[in-house]
């Protein structure tokens, strides 16, 4: 069986590198950027099943990037958009801007395995994407 691509995008050293370790050790196949160029860059080359994208970036803005990539030839993409900053971005917004989930920063590592999960299998999950 070949394993989901996952991209995560976050300006957070110890962010990428938790998720990444954390969704390899739960099979994925995980690439990591640090900008939303990099991002982007990874995105058109991996063509990933799921991207977890931080809304606060140093080049450009994580809504605008999630926008880019909603309308990119592989839409089928889940994005989950990340944030610590309730004024970023409300979970309706995420939504109504291409994001099938969303992530209040600190959040728990246990989980992401599901929630990457459900990404990838919504009509099992029931999420509305």
């Amino acid at each position: 069986m070949t394993q989901a691509k996952v991209l995560v995008v976050d300006d957070e050293a110890m962010i990428r590198w938790s998720v990444e370790q954390t969704l390899r050790t739960a099979g994925y196949d995980v690439a990591v950027a640090a900008t939303a160029a990099e991002g982007m860059e990874l995105f058109h080359q991996l063509h990933p099943e799921v991207v977890l994208l931080d809304l606060r970036l140093p080049d450009v803005n994580g809504a605008t990037i999630l926008e880019a990539m909603k309308a990119a030839r592989n839409t089928g993409t889940a994005v989950i958009v990340m944030t610590a900053f309730e004024e970023d971005c409300s979970v309706e917004e995420a939504r109504r801007l291409g994001a099938s989930d969303y992530l209040r920063k600190p959040f728990d590592f246990d989980g992401l395995d599901s929630l990457v999960h459900k990404a990838l299998h919504p009509a099992i999950s029931g999420i509305s994407v």
